[in-house]
């Protein structure tokens, strides 16, 4: 409700169906405007077994990813107080940890975090590759976004495009990343593969087929063995653009582009589920219509019916 006006999508559907937009048969329309409304009393009032089953999946789904969600930032917040805080740069924190294998950033409510291996020290080319490669992330919200998207999987784990999606949006974010840092620091190529080779031997180490991922955007992410495939062909796909120079310059954009599909559909959710006036001037006029086609179904049949 804006203003005493109330925007929905049906009220939206019916007026545009009245000014010629939509040319479906009336009782057609009237059966597509009712299907919301049937898919809602079902989830309210199950009336059969798989009514109850398929409720029941959902709310195990999203019960079982929200505690996990809970989990994860718990194992962030005690990731994050093992660590040792090495240097400050403004609002970011630089941090060590002898546990961590793979850099990663993150953030608190008030500061953000670059967590490093202890054992890149020793290595200093990685390190000013890997701290240049979090400090990107950080510049481009990445940390936000991956939060975003971890707060949304509860919600949206039954949907194939949202998985798709959230995937397409990390190697972009990768493709841009890497084309940031060896066009702004002019780095050696040669050099930030080696780089990326050695974070990808650790990044291999095994895990718990639960394991719970933590809420962070790293230099390379952890691969659990059933994802190893996929990931594989990503990272071969980020090599490939790295070592060919490939001007990444549009990523950005598409990046953009492949954002704006999620507030369109939160948007177009949030107009299906109001609920429609009683009787507005446009759903007395799609009335009118439908008991005159009404009319003229019984006119048509009544004389048949009489006739000797």
């Amino acid at each position: 409700m804006c203003f005493g006006v109330s925007v929905n999508l049906s009220d939206f559907l019916v007026a545009q169906y009245l000014q010629g937009s939509i040319k479906i048969d009336p009782f057609t329309f009237e059966n597509m405007l009712g299907f919301q409304g049937q898919i809602l009393n079902r989830v309210v009032h199950p009336v059969s077994v798989l009514d109850h089953v398929i409720i029941a999946g959902f709310a195990f789904g999203g019960a079982v990813l929200t505690v996990r969600l809970v989990l994860s930032a718990v194992r962030l917040r005690r990731v994050l107080r093992q660590t040792h805080l090495w240097r400050q740069v403004g609002p970011v924190d630089l941090r060590l940890s002898d546990t961590v294998k793979v850099p990663f950033s993150t953030r608190g409510f008030r500061r953000r975090h670059v967590v490093l291996p202890l054992g890149m020290l020793a290595r200093q080319d990685d390190l000013t590759m890997a701290v240049a490669h979090e400090f990107q992330h950080l510049r481009q919200r990445d940390v936000e976004w991956e939060f975003g998207f971890e707060a949304l999987r509860p919600l949206l784990f039954w949907n194939p495009a949202f998985h798709l999606w959230k995937r397409k949006i990390e190697e972009l974010r990768e493709l841009a990343c890497d084309d940031r840092i060896l066009a702004r620091r002019r780095m050696d190529v040669a050099a930030y593969v080696q780089c990326l080779l050695r974070v990808c031997d650790d990044s291999l180490a095994p895990r718990r087929l639960w394991a719970v991922s933590m809420p962070v955007v790293g230099l390379l992410q952890r691969w659990p063995a059933r994802r190893v495939t996929g990931q594989g062909q990503m990272f071969r796909r980020r090599l490939e653009a790295v070592v060919a120079a490939v001007p990444q310059r549009p990523v950005p954009k598409v990046l953009i582009a492949l954002l704006i599909p999620l507030p369109a559909l939160t948007l177009g959710a949030a107009l299906s589920i109001q609920q429609s006036a009683d009787w507005t001037q446009d759903r007395l006029m799609l009335s009118t219509i439908l008991n005159l086609e009404r009319f003229a179904t019984i006119n048509t049949a009544v004389p048949s019916l009489i006739a000797p």
